[in-house]
């Protein structure tokens, strides 16, 4: 690809609750001879808009284009590390009306989206170490509804030594902030129950998934750890 530098909407998770993964992904893409900037931004609105707050969405979505459009002129795609963030930035951003916004959402990737189209390209360093690692991955239900299909698991694939003691697509049982109120709480647990069960019956050495929710959520139900997978491109690249 002729450019050489990414957008990094860091989202609220990463930047507010799990620095360590932004941090990874800076580090990453710079391996891969790509620089990083990190324009002043707001909340995607993602979580306004399910609590039906236009107003607060709207004003959002309106200032992170004003903050990328400069960028995006340039050639610049937009990276996240955030299911969440990328889908509602490529589905919801156009209806904002405005040419601006419908460039954003045409240049949002997610991280493993995008490292995964330059290993296509032949240009991805694939100068991993191995990680001897038997991983059980969740796929988080925003990245399987952009319809990009296991993008994260055949990215992380390619590092040497990776294997999969399991794969799981239903849903956690968070959705979003649903899972975060007392009222829902129950539900919320009920509904990820059966993800909770197939971790168990499929040990693995770590469990891995994009969703900064499905982390809180997995880690509640099962006392386990969960990183992101881009913790993962980190170690292999030696760092």
């Amino acid at each position: 690809m002729k450019n050489r530098k990414i957008a990094f909407f860091t989202g609220c998770f990463t930047n507010y609750y799990y620095p360590e993964a932004g941090r990874a992904l800076v580090a990453v893409f710079k391996k891969n001879g790509l620089d990083v900037v990190v324009p002043d931004q707001v909340c995607c609105g993602l979580p306004m808009r399910a609590k039906k707050n236009e107003r607060g969405t709207r004003k959002n979505c309106d200032y992170n284009v004003s903050k990328f459009s400069r960028l995006l002129k340039e050639g610049c795609p937009i990276i996240t590390t955030c299911p969440s963030c990328s889908l509602f930035l490529k589905r919801y951003y156009p209806e904002l009306g405005n040419q601006a916004a419908k460039d954003m959402a045409a240049n949002t990737y997610h991280f493993s989206e995008y490292l995964l189209k330059l290993h296509r390209l032949g240009e991805l360093k694939t100068e991993f170490k191995t990680l001897p690692l038997n991983l059980f991955y969740k796929t988080p239900c925003h990245l399987r509804n952009a319809g990009i299909g296991h993008v994260t698991v055949e990215l992380l694939k390619i590092i040497p030594g990776i294997s999969m003691a399991g794969i799981s697509n239903v849903c956690c049982g968070m959705g979003g902030a649903y899972g975060f109120e007392k009222r829902n709480r129950k539900m919320a647990l009920e509904i990820g129950s059966k993800m909770f069960e197939d971790i168990k019956a499929n040990p693995a050495d770590r469990i891995v998934t994009d969703c900064g929710g499905c982390k809180l959520q997995i880690e509640y139900g099962t006392g386990t750890q969960v990183i992101h997978p881009v913790m993962l491109l980190h170690e292999a690249y030696g760092y």
